[in-house]
């Protein structure tokens, strides 16, 4: 997907979504890596695919991806991926056991999927939160989601989070629409649902929030990352046809937005 990168600012967050074919190499591993520290270090997610490197992907990580990040210093300080719903997805993968059996999912051509929300630790902006006590790179995160599914014509993205997600999306002024549960890999309750992109519900974050609107900026010329740069760079023997990444097993654990 060659989606045009973008910029958004929020209240002095600085957020870029770029598309997996457009991401700069540096910002692609502080993503990965960041992914590794929140979920592997910091949660100790039993995922199947990761195999013991500084980096956390997964097969999902391929062309049809999007990534929307935070950055300070050009640094990434936050990060989630989107994919839409009418592509392979985690939901119709290795977490279609959480989808209802009595319900059936948003109209996938107007939803996509949101998951690997993370956040890094170690940043003097973790000190800094909004008036609803939320993380103010949380909040430009998903602002910018929200901003981006306007632009694209996105209804809803359909996620599945724990508790703790749920309910910091409920305080942010973005609470999440359940349509069914089940017990993650560690025995604990995760939630499957949507998230609605109306102009309404981006008003009620920003409000909630006492964020300023956004301001947005395009790019519409970046320069396709080199396949063979991130292979090494990642270290790693086999690739997937027509993808920069090593082929992975599908992960079936918990997952967090």
């Amino acid at each position: 997907m060659n989606y045009s990168p973008c910029t958004y600012e929020f209240s002095g967050v600085s957020t870029r979504i770029v598309s997996y074919s457009n991401i700069p190499l540096e910002t692609l591993e502080q993503i990965l890596s960041i992914r590794k520290l929140a979920f592997i270090d910091r949660k100790k997610w039993d995922i199947k695919s990761y195999q013991g490197s500084d980096y956390e992907w997964d097969e999902y990580d391929d062309p049809d991806a999007l990534y929307l990040y935070a950055n300070e210093n050009d640094r990434v300080t936050g990060c989630v991926r989107l994919r839409a719903s009418s592509k392979p997805t985690l939901m119709n993968g290795s977490l279609s056991f959480i989808l209802p059996t009595e319900k059936t999912r948003p109209p996938l051509n107007h939803c996509w999927e949101a998951t690997r929300f993370a956040l890094s630790a170690n940043n003097l902006s973790t000190r800094k939160l909004t008036r609803a006590n939320v993380d103010i790179r949380t909040a430009a995160l998903f602002l910018s989601m929200i901003k981006f599914a306007q632009q694209q014509k996105i209804h809803t993205y359909e996620i599945v989070v724990d508790t703790l997600m749920e309910k910091i999306l409920k305080r942010s002024g973005w609470p999440i629409e359940r349509i069914n549960s089940a017990l993650g890999s560690k025995g604990e309750q995760i939630i499957y649902g949507t998230l609605p992109c109306t102009l309404k519900t981006y008003e009620e974050v920003l409000s909630k929030n006492a964020i300023h609107r956004a301001t947005v900026f395009t790019h519409s010329h970046m320069t396709h990352r080199s396949s063979d740069r991130l292979h090494k760079s990642l270290d790693t023997p086999q690739l997937l046809a027509d993808r920069n990444i090593p082929a992975k097993i599908p992960m079936h654990t918990e997952l967090q937005l």
